[in-house]
C-alpha cells in the first residue's frame, strides 16, 4: 500500500490517507507503541543503502512513517534507528531511484534536530547535516528546499536554544560558509528543477540562491549577530551580477526587514541600521556611497523610503 500511494501520490487514495493518520494520529499518544512501531518498521540493515528496489521502498516508508512519531520518541531510539537509518542517504551521490529516500532522509534529519528534547543529538549533528546540505545543493536540492532546510539550521542553533547557549558562534559560523561559497558560486542558471525560485517565480543561479538564503535566515539570529550580517548581506545582494537577480535579492532583503520578519526589537534595529547606519547605502550600492545630488534608481525609489 505504501508503494502505490507513493506511486500515485498520497492525496490520490483518500481513503488510504485517512486511515494512515488516523492511525498515526493514535499511535503518536502512546510513545511505548510509537517505538515498538518504528523498531518493528526500521530496516534490516542500518547504515548502508540497500541494492534492492524493494528494501529501498521499505527505507522510505520507515523514513517518512517515522518522522511523524520523532516527538515522541526518546533520544537514543531517534538517534540509533532514525538518524543512523537516514545517514546513508543524505550524501551527494544521488540516484534518480533513490531521490525520495533522499528526500525523506532531510525531512526525518530536521525533524529530529528541530524536536526539544533532542539538543544534545542536534548539537552533535548539526555540522554534520550542514556539510551534506552544502554537498547535495544545487546538484540534488531545490532552491527552495535549500532555503528552508538552512533556515531551520539557524533557527535551531540560534537563540532561545540550548544549542546556541552551548555553542553561541554557530550560527555566524553557518553564515560563513555561505559567505565563502557564495564567492565560487556559479551565476549561470540552474539546470534542473532549482532553477525556479517559488518565491519570485523566475530562474535563480547558484549565488543569488546562496545569498537569498542568508537574507531569510536574518530573523532568526541574536542582534549581536544580526548587526554583524545585516551589511554583508547587504554587500552580497550587490554581488549578483544578474541585474534582474541582484534586485529580487535587494527586494528581499527589504522584505525581510520591512514587512513583519523580525520581531520588535528586531525590526527596531533594521530601521536604525537603514537610517543612520548607512544601511540604505550598502543595500542599494554595495561599498559605494551615491554621489550628493545623484538620482536613485527608478526600481528602486520605493524601497529607499524608510
Amino acid at each position: 500500500m505504501a508503494f502505490i500511494s507513493s506511486h500515485f501520490r498520497l492525496d490520490t487514495l483518500s481513503q488510504y490517507s485517512f486511515v494512515y493518520f488516523t492511525a498515526v494520529d493514535i499511535i503518536s499518544q502512546y510513545p511505548m507503541f510509537a517505538e515498538a512501531l518504528v523498531k518493528q518498521l526500521r530496516p534490516t540493515e542500518i547504515g548502508v543503502i540497500p541494492q534492492h528496489p524493494l528494501d529501498r521502498c521499505l527505507d522510505t516508508f520507515f523514513l517518512n512513517t517515522a518522522e511523524h512519531f520523532i516527538a515522541v520518541l526518546n533520544t537514543q531510539v531517534a538517534e540509533d534507528l532514525v538518524a543512523n537509518a537516514a545517514s546513508p542517504y543524505l550524501g551527494s551521490n544521488v540516484e534518480s531511484n533513490i531521490f525520495e529516500a533522499f528526500e525523506a532522509a532531510h525531512s526525518v534529519m530536521l525533524a529530529i534536530m528541530v524536536v526539544p528534547h533532542n539538543v544534545a543529538l542536534a548539537a552533535s549533528r548539526i555540522e554534520e547535516y550542514a556539510e551534506r546540505l552544502f554537498e547535495v545543493f544545487p546538484r540534488s536540492l531545490s532552491t527552495r528546499q535549500f532555503h528552508f532546510a538552512f533556515a531551520q539550521l539557524i533557527r535551531i542553533a540560534s537563540p532561545p536554544s540550548l544549542i546556541w547557549v552551548q555553542r553561541p558562534l554557530l550560527p555566524s559560523s553557518l553564515l560563513e560558509t555561505i559567505r565563502y561559497r557564495v564567492e565560487s558560486a556559479s551565476t549561470e542558471p540552474l539546470a534542473h528543477k532549482s532553477n525556479t525560485d517559488e518565491i519570485h517565480a523566475q530562474p535563480m543561479s547558484e549565488k543569488a540562491a546562496l545569498v537569498l538564503a542568508l537574507i531569510q535566515s536574518l530573523p532568526c539570529l541574536e542582534l549581536e549577530a544580526l548587526e554583524a550580517w545585516l551589511p554583508v548581506a547587504a554587500r552580497l545582494c550587490c554581488v549578483v551580477q544578474d541585474p534582474d537577480l541582484r534586485q529580487v535579492c535587494k527586494n528581499r532583503l527589504w522584505e525581510v526587514i520591512s514587512n513583519g520578519a523580525m520581531d520588535v526589537n528586531r525590526a527596531a534595529f533594521c530601521a536604525n541600521w537603514w537610517n543612520t547606519r548607512s544601511g540604505r547605502e550598502l543595500a542599494l550600492y554595495g561599498e559605494e556611497k551615491p554621489v550628493p545630488g545623484s538620482l536613485i534608481d527608478d526600481s528602486m525609489d520605493e524601497l529607499s523610503r524608510l
